[in-house]
């Protein structure tokens, strides 16, 4: 007996050149109408069944975390207008998967052109993930963001190509053709716009326009998902979009724990490698790792402990949640990078401390001891060199050969200098020598610091009396820089905190739709009201000539995870009972249905 033609076939299913998502002119499926309530009921008795299409439901990923480790990694916030191009790059990083996502989630058909398509997508994401390396909008680089322009068209331009198959495949339905024309149309539309972008870069300036690219994708959201209220072929019915949205906030905590190990590495590395004979670490750094993790599980439970089933929300409350979900996952990945960044700082803290506490002991002993200029010298390089192996400078060579200048020319200051009192000459020109020359060595100490840490060193702008750029800071001044960075830091970590846990309770109350009961109720507003004191904690940094106090102090990241425990144990306390006719009834924290 001849084997059948589909054991010659070499994969497991024959591919189609163009695949179609209609799988029958039948009756709704009456369950997902009982479980979307009275809005999704509403649409389908106003519908006949040879009037609207259905169609099969698969599931597709995007690779958004290899953008989103890419951007984070290589662009540190360092000042209000990183913090902006960080924030604007996401926006365009998650408009661009949502309109892949739904369109996915509704209509994809497993065909040799919807690979291709997918194919292209990827490129996108791909594209995205090289362009973001040099994504800068105050320090545009014309070629980047044209081809950003083109990357962007690219990717509207294929899904109206895709909605307009699908709508021509359903071209005979007296409801299908139109909402998905209409759909292809403004993505073409998009596509358009997006490309006229690509003509308002110029070389050497700065364009503006980049402004359309936000507007046109959150525009572009706001109509998809509000479009998908008005028409059974447009609805997320029956679809994957929760489990996307939820699998794209497990990416985004996944994030957070990559950047926590990386953390952790850098601190070992300090620690346990650089100080064998003092490896032990302070208090305020073990407290910082144990919060910062206790955190990113913290935030896990909530997200999905309050997560009720989607089925239980109507057609507008899923829109709704879906929407919530692009503020939320932009709070949330600057929550995730600044609660790790406390650690960091902490560490750069002490270590900067450390260093300054070096020099000053060396130039206080040294001066102390009435030694001459090659004495002090030798003492300071004994000090640098074992400094320099242990924190690698980014430019070695450079840097060792700076130091050797710096000690040489210490080394070179009359022995005269030594005996008279320093107070009494501080503004001659051999005691200008000696403060240069202890601040040049203190900036590499700082800058190797920095290196260790994957931190970019803070430049002086400011021009010293010859007119030059002096390029370099004094410990008083190193220490305002890094006071200064580190309050931007301690503002949007703090704000973000309370952001999450606020779009955390708004998308409960969303998904809830019973069991409201008066001490659900109150638990809610306690957890709103967290939310807002721990966004309120940053106008502490809102002025710099407060003493710092709690900014900089071990007990930031803590304050944030307790607070956060406050509501997870909040959340889960027992219902207490219910009196109703003289008797006394168990109350439970009551699921939103029962099907």
């Amino acid at each position: 007996m001849s084997p059948c033609h589909s054991d010659l076939d070499y994969a497991g299913e024959r591919l189609r050149l163009v695949g179609s998502r209609v799988v029958k002119h039948g009756k709704l499926k009456e369950s997902a109408g009982e479980q979307q309530g009275d809005d999704a009921e509403g649409l389908l008795h106003r519908r006949t069944p040879r009037d609207t299409p259905q169609f099969a439901k698969l599931f597709y990923d995007l690779w958004f975390v290899a953008n989103l480790n890419v951007f984070a990694s290589v662009h540190d916030i360092t000042g209000k207008i990183k913090l902006v191009s960080f924030v604007g790059y996401i926006v365009l990083l998650w408009t661009t998967w949502l309109m892949t996502t739904i369109y996915d989630v509704r209509f994809t058909a497993d065909s040799v052109l919807e690979r291709c398509c997918k194919a292209i997508h990827l490129g996108v994401m791909v594209g995205f993930a090289e362009i973001g390396t040099s994504f800068n909008p105050e320090a545009q680089i014309k070629a980047v963001f044209q081809a950003l322009s083109l990357f962007l068209m690219v990717s509207r331009l294929i899904l109206a190509l895709q909605y307009g198959i699908v709508a021509f495949q359903v071209r005979k339905y007296v409801d299908g053709g139109k909402p998905l024309l209409v759909t292809a149309a403004l993505h073409f539309a998009a596509a358009m716009v997006y490309l006229g972008t690509m003509f308002r870069y110029e070389e050497g300036r700065n364009s503006r326009v980049f402004v359309v690219w936000y507007v046109v994708g959150v525009v572009e959201m706001a109509v998809h998902l509000g479009c998908s209220q008005l028409t059974d072929v447009l609805t997320f019915v029956g679809s994957h979009l929760g489990e996307r949205l939820n699998l794209l906030t497990l990416i985004i905590l996944g994030e957070g724990v990559i950047i926590l190990a990386k953390n952790v590495m850098l601190l070992v590395k300090d620690t346990y490698v650089k100080q064998a004979s003092s490896s032990m670490w302070s208090s305020s750094l073990i407290g910082s790792v144990a919060s910062s993790t206790a955190l990113t599980y913290f935030i896990f439970q909530l997200y999905f402990d309050w997560m009720h089933k989607e089925e239980s929300m109507s057609v507008r409350h899923q829109v709704w949640w879906a929407s919530l979900h692009l503020p939320f996952h932009i709070a949330l990945v600057l929550f995730l990078e600044g609660a790790n960044q406390f650690i960091i700082w902490a560490r750069v803290l002490e270590s900067v401390a450390a260093a300054t506490s070096k020099i000053r002991n060396a130039r206080h002993s040294l001066v102390q001891a009435k030694p001459k200029s090659i004495d002090v010298s030798k003492a300071l390089g004994d000090i640098m060199y074992p400094f320099l192996r242990k924190y690698q400078p980014e430019e070695v060579l450079e840097t060792y050969t700076h130091v050797k200048e710096t000690l040489t020319n210490i080394g070179e200051i009359p022995d005269s200098f030594w005996i008279v009192d320093e107070s009494e000459s501080e503004d001659g020109p051999m005691a200008m020598r000696w403060k240069r020359g202890l601040e040049e060595l203190f900036k590499h100490m700082v800058d190797c610091i920095y290196n260790a840490f994957d931190i970019e060193a803070p430049e002086k702008d400011q021009e010293d009396s010859s007119g030059g750029e002096t390029g370099l800071y004094s410990p008083e001044e190193t220490t305002q820089a890094i006071t200064s960075r580190f309050r931007l830091v301690f503002i949007y970590a703090f704000a973000c905190a309370g952001i999450v846990l606020l779009f955390l309770t708004v998308m409960h109350i969303i998904s809830k739709r019973k069991g409201w009961s008066p001490f659900n109720i109150i638990r809610t507003a306690i957890c709103i009201v967290i939310s807002v004191g721990l966004a309120l904690v940053t106008t502490l940094a809102t002025n710099a000539d407060r003493p710092a106090g709690f900014i900089g102090s071990p007990w930031m990241l803590p304050t944030i995870t307790l607070s956060y425990f406050a509501v997870l144990l909040l959340s889960h306390l027992p219902h207490p009972p219910v009196y109703t006719s003289g008797t006394r009834v168990k109350a439970m924290y009551m699921e939103v249905e029962k099907h």
